[in-house]
């Protein structure tokens, strides 16, 4: 009972400081002009980015020097189609951020999306919490129809277009996804695309609730922001650019 005393006590000191335990940035941005290759971005530490995604042998993340939204650079993304095989993903991530219930998020960044092949389901930017197992739980970018949409990694329904808008390919397009984050029916979501506001959702759950926070949960935050093919469609290979991304609280 002694034992159990003291378990408890430490979930609740944990409780209490979490906020100081899981202290991190809320502002990152990156237009990937200083960087001559993928290596270049993932030094120690977090300082930049944390860590990609490539699971399949032919995806790649490079630097691409000859294309860009602005200045001379922007990153390549190419993916084959997912399969039996699970999810194809290329993406890269930034972790150990802080982004707390209440607050509200924005991300983004520009997008050229090369061809008009059919790509349902494809997932192009994850907000979400880095955990111990298992995947993290949060909100993600999808493209159903050639629309987008926001899709939960937990227990919501999708928020899609009220107005069906579809998104622009082969040619530079800006995403901007704010996130009021609550884990009651009190948070907003906003996303525009190319300046026009084509969705605007209010009384929304916009974290899961906690389990196991320290595993599993969510602790009332997000820690993660991930872009690129971060997972592919089934229909089809994909190539991505991205440009000048931009991650940051603004209230």
């Amino acid at each position: 009972m002694k034992y159990l005393y003291l378990i408890l006590l430490g979930f609740i000191a944990i409780a209490c400081n979490k906020e100081k335990i899981y202290d991190g940035p809320n502002y990152m941005e990156d237009d990937f002009e200083n960087y001559s290759a993928l290596e270049d971005l993932l030094i120690p530490d977090d300082e930049l980015w944390s860590f990609t995604q490539l699971t399949r042998k032919g995806n790649a993340i490079a630097v691409d020097s000859s294309f860009a939204h602005s200045g001379n650079k922007s990153l390549l993304f190419t993916a084959a189609k997912s399969d039996n095989e699970g999810a194809s993903k290329t993406s890269l991530a930034k972790q150990k951020m802080a982004f707390w219930k209440g607050e509200t998020v924005r991300l983004s960044a520009w997008y050229y999306l090369e061809g008009n092949q059919k790509l349902d389901w494809i997932f192009l930017m994850d907000l979400e919490e880095q955990t111990a197992i298992g995947a993290g739980p949060g909100m993600r970018l999808a493209l159903v129809d050639n629309q987008l949409r926001v899709e939960h990694k937990f227990n919501e329904k999708d928020i899609t277009q009220t107005t069906a808008i579809d998104f622009p390919r082969n040619e530079w397009v800006e995403i901007v996804w704010e996130v009021k984050l609550n884990r009651k029916k009190k948070g907003t979501v906003r996303l525009w695309q190319n300046g026009e506001l084509i969705i605007d959702s209010k009384d929304n759950n916009t974290l899961p609730k906690d389990l196991l926070y320290f595993q599993q949960g969510t602790k009332g935050m997000y820690s993660s922001c991930e872009i690129g093919i971060t997972a592919n469609s089934s229909d089809n290979p994909a190539r991505l650019w991205i440009d000048d991304i931009k991650f940051e609280k603004i209230d």
